[in-house]
């Protein structure tokens, strides 16, 4: 493209101020219009500062008192500043989540064994990331601009000592050693590490918007583009790509207020920072089978005796006055974990399932207790059919039950170590998969070990396993030619508040049974010798310890403390001192 003349330079810097400033004002609606939604758009705010101080600085130069003028070669530059021409492709786009995003291809830089979470998470990644101009379509589509001309291209290409052959020949080697050329330009090497780092944030579409490149006209250009769709793009990551005169682009786009309703109104709302999508299948781990039972969760409801009632009252209640910057517990259902799981299959592991089952058995309430019978299948019978099951979930809560809520989660075979290594050779996990799963107990390593091999997302309240697991990835994880293959498992961690209310039970519950009445057969458990306050699934943990089960313990079968002798004759209250004082004088006596 040839610079402006000088007497036509002035017009093109106020057409591109003018330009700029439209782009400002719909950009600012745009914010305005997410926040308005409750769905920011991270990375607008940056944005809109960003080009803002741009702008002001080229007003200032162009028609201020300034004695430097802009030359053309500057004019170039501050045109591809502006973000006109990418704002125009994103009015095309629906679920707009993310502009100028970050993603990483690798995990960060390890850390030793005993360290942990805090000590990890601010290290720097063992691969430079990669950024992005816009995730759309709720997180499924990642946007990219290349600047790179035709010219460029061939010369990338020339000197990478590729000339033009056939096609391919009868064996089509002429085609991959043609492609093998084309594979170490710097262009295919840029979209390679997009892939890259799609595959590693389980994107599986990425759209590459290459305004400098025109198919047709050049046999380079042609090549190349059918490389990268059909070679790079070839697998478990697609890649479209855009040119000059495609339909895409040549598209005009939609009035601006239709624009921003798909963007804005057409998103999913649980996608997070992570820009994560949930696989039609889900795989549950104990904490959200917790989370679908908990009384905290469904609420009172009347078929609970009256002072249980009370009790989950009250523990709602004093969830909200101290923990208000997390989601309240009667909406985590319907806010969090209904619109997640709705629509889609539902399945969780023998041992997840084993273990939800055990905590039920320990510590639950009836109610919970019931709701459990109804989330998974019953051990001997055969399960009631997937409505019957919401409609006698529906009795025991004060959430609504989707009509889509696939009842009863089906329960899939475990996966230990033996089964990580046959499931290595047949290609369905990395070759680091096999240290990963060294590292976990055998229920985590079976939980997601399994959504790893079947590339499904694990859904999980636990904060500490997820850690867990990233760290254990840092320290296995291998940079070479192979590491493309070396995706991590999709983890899907929200606030789900993963326990029974026996975990968060008032800790004057005794007060608020009427004096005289027997503590009710639905809390009776929680006199038993044996009490906790539900550490196994908590979100608490210490990141980095080796089981899920219990801080440090491998083999841990028990769910708490043992109750002094003292407790039990008390009925599990533990006593002021003056009592003691009393109890003591009696002995000595």
């Amino acid at each position: 493209m040839q610079p402006p003349a000088d007497a036509g330079l002035d017009g093109c810097i106020e057409a591109l101020i003018t330009q700029w400033q439209r782009c400002m004002e719909e950009l600012q609606r745009l914010q305005q219009t997410a926040e308005a939604a409750s769905r920011p758009v991270r990375g607008l705010h940056a944005l809109l500062k960003v080009q803002q101080r741009a702008l002001d600085k080229v007003i200032q130069k162009q028609r201020g008192s300034s004695v430097t003028s802009i030359s053309p070669a500057q004019y170039f530059g501050l045109k591809s500043c502006c973000w006109d021409d990418r704002w125009a492709v994103v009015k095309k786009c629906r679920g707009l989540v993310s502009i100028n995003k970050e993603f990483p291809r690798s995990p960060r830089l390890p850390v030793a064994l005993d360290d942990g979470w805090l000590a990890y998470k601010d290290r720097p990644f063992q691969e430079k990331p990669v950024a992005v101009d816009a995730v759309v379509d709720s997180g499924a589509t990642w946007l990219k601009f290349i600047s790179i001309s035709s010219k460029t291209l061939a010369y990338q290409v020339v000197a990478e000592g590729w000339a033009s052959e056939p096609e391919d020949d009868e064996n089509g080697e002429g085609a991959d050693a043609a492609d093998g050329g084309l594979g170490h330009t710097e262009f295919a090497g840029t979209v390679k590490k997009i892939v890259l780092a799609a595959r590693w944030n389980h994107c599986q579409h990425v759209h590459l918007i290459l305004p400098g490149l025109q198919e047709g006209n050049s046999e380079a250009v042609d090549r190349m583009i059918h490389y990268i769709r059909h070679k790079i793009g070839a697998g478990d990551v697609s890649v479209e790509a855009s040119c000059a005169g495609s339909p895409f682009l040549a598209e005009p786009p939609p009035p601006l207020d239709h624009a921003i309703t798909a963007l804005i109104q057409d998103r999913e709302p649980l996608v997070g920072d992570d820009c994560g999508r949930l696989t039609g299948t889900v795989n549950l781990d104990p904490s959200a089978l917790v989370a679908l039972v908990t009384d905290l969760h469904h609420g009172p409801v009347p078929l609970q005796p009256e002072p249980q009632q009370r009790i989950i009252i009250r523990s709602i209640l004093d969830h909200e006055t101290d923990n208000n910057e997390l989601v309240s517990r009667q909406d985590i259902l319907s806010s969090v974990l209904y619109p997640a799981l709705r629509r889609r299959k539902l399945v969780c592991t023998g041992l997840a399932a084993a273990y939800f089952r055990k905590l039920i058995d320990a510590i639950s309430t009836h109610s919970e207790e019931t709701r459990a019978k109804l989330i998974l299948p019953p051990l001997e019978s055969e399960s009631a059919s997937a409505q019957e099951l919401r409609e006698t979930l529906q009795k025991w809560s004060t959430v609504p039950v989707p009509d889509d809520l696939h009842l009863p989660v089906q329960i899939v075979p475990d996966i230990d170590l033996p089964d990580v290594e046959e499931l290595i050779a047949a290609g369905k996990l990395p070759p680091m998969a096999l240290s990963v799963a060294r590292d976990l107990s055998p229920l985590n390593r079976s939980v997601y070990c399994y959504g790893w091999a079947h590339r499904l997302t694990t859904v999980t309240g636990h904060r500490g396993i997820e850690r867990q697991v990233r760290l254990s990835l840092a320290r296995h994880w291998t940079r070479g030619e192979d590491s493309g293959d070396e995706r991590p498992p999709d983890i899907w961690h929200r606030h789900l508040g993963g326990y029974l209310i026996h975990r968060d039970k008032p800790k004057d519950w005794r007060e608020m049974i009427p004096e005289g009445e027997e503590i009710p057969p639905e809390v009776i458990r929680w006199t038993y010798p044996w009490t906790t306050w539900g550490r196994g699934i908590s979100t608490y943990g210490v990141p980095d310890t080796k089981t899920w089960e219990g801080v440090g313990h491998e083999d841990k079968t028990t769910y708490g403390r043992r109750m002094s002798r003292r407790e039990e004759r008390n009925g599990g209250r533990v006593r002021d001192q003056e009592e003691e004082e009393e109890e003591g004088a009696e002995e000595q006596s």
